[in-house]
């Protein structure tokens, strides 16, 4: 009979809970808290059995005791901190609550809470000890105050970035966000006063103190990932053999477009004997990038050589993919990559590798009768 009443206890503290009204939500918090409930009304009883004078008839001297248990500041204090306790770990639980339902006002409106009942448990605690009237008193409270905030410094910090965060509208729960330094990449699961906990994209899960966002730099990826922007941004680097540079006529040009079915769309101006193949190739990439579905040509769209280097000429892709989902975009990006390591050799152009012992022992170089040639390959 007793497992059967505790199991309708716990059932219809799980109904409030899983309620879609707050109040209801608010009594099934408190309703959980039962033990703390049983001192609470053990301790607020003898204070009403003397308020109302109902043993006064029988035993004046039990009412004087109570009297002097009732009028001693400890008792008001024990009142006072099982009532505040009451209402923080109610506030921790529908922030449980509000998590899974991702209620971002409530769980901050919570905290709000909780730091409202700090507060009230301080300021009661200095009244109920009338600590302004005891000098030494009040030095204590100093004293232990000062430990106190030394002790608990990092949450202090911890309180006041969850507050600039909140107010600025800088982080909600399963949002991306990532921080390069500490090796966290992934979707926030909860936001705290003192911790974020963050499920990486490997699946671990990494927790942070809040602070650490306020004091470090970190990246919000949501508003990409929700396509508020235009696109997932796509910044690779090409290294190509200079030695492979050559210029073409436009015999050959047009012996290129013929052959890979390829429209190089471009003007007189830009084609002429001579020009090199590393221009053309980058031309024809712009216009490719230019007319791909899934690029998007704002913010911006970039195809440019950069500094030479001992290894050779880098050719930077600055693009945007409108699929900015994980997989969807690294699907399009690798495409993209592709098409442009195999477009490349029909401008005769080749990527630079450092050799291998594969390329030594099958070089060239070696004792023959017949002088060894290094003509590059004619094109076509």
């Amino acid at each position: 009979m007793k497992l059967r009443k505790r199991f309708n206890y716990q059932n219809c503290v799980g109904k409030k809970l899983s309620s879609k009204k707050l109040i209801a939500q608010i009594w099934g918090a408190i309703l959980s808290q039962w033990i703390l409930l049983i001192i609470l009304t053990a301790l607020i009883i003898p204070f009403c059995v003397w308020g109302i004078g109902a043993i006064s008839k029988y035993s004046c001297a039990l009412q004087d005791i109570l009297q002097v248990i009732i009028t001693n500041p400890w008792y008001s204090f024990f009142i006072l901190l099982l009532v505040t306790l009451i209402a923080i770990r109610t506030c921790l639980i529908l922030v449980d609550v509000f998590n899974l339902r991702v209620e971002e006002r409530r769980i901050t409106y919570s905290y709000i809470v909780i730091l409202c009942c700090l507060g009230v448990l301080i300021i009661g605690t200095l009244v109920i000890f009338d600590v302004k009237d005891q000098p030494r008193l009040a030095a204590t409270f100093g004293v232990a105050g000062t430990v106190l905030t030394w002790i608990f410094q990092d949450t202090i910090k911890g309180v006041a970035a969850f507050m600039h965060l909140r107010a600025n509208n800088l982080l909600h729960i399963g949002d991306w966000i990532k921080i390069e330094k500490h090796n966290v990449d992934g979707e926030i699961k909860r936001v705290s006063l003192t911790t974020v906990t963050i499920y990486n994209w490997d699946t671990t899960t990494s927790s942070i103190p809040t602070s650490m966002l306020h004091s470090e730099h970190f990246q919000n990826l949501q508003n990409m990932m929700d396509g508020k922007t235009y696109g997932r941004q796509m910044l690779k680097t090409f290294i190509f053999d200079t030695n492979w540079f050559c210029s073409l006529t436009k015999d050959k040009i047009k012996a290129i477009e013929q052959k890979h079915g390829v429209k190089l769309n471009l003007t007189d101006d830009e084609i002429g004997d001579g020009i090199l193949n590393a221009r053309i190739y980058r031309l024809y990439l712009y216009h490719w990038l230019m007319n791909h579905p899934h690029i998007s040509q704002q913010p911006r769209l970039i195809v440019r050589w950069l500094e030479q280097m001992e290894s050779g000429m880098p050719l930077q892709v600055y693009a945007f993919i409108i699929d900015s989902g994980l997989s969807d975009f690294e699907w399009q990006q690798s495409q993209i990559m592709e098409h442009i390591i195999t477009s490349a050799s029909w401008f005769n152009m080749h990527l630079f590798q450092e050799a291998s012992a594969y390329d030594v022992s099958n070089s060239n170089i070696y004792l023959t009768n017949q002088p060894a040639t290094y003509r590059k390959e004619e094109l076509l």
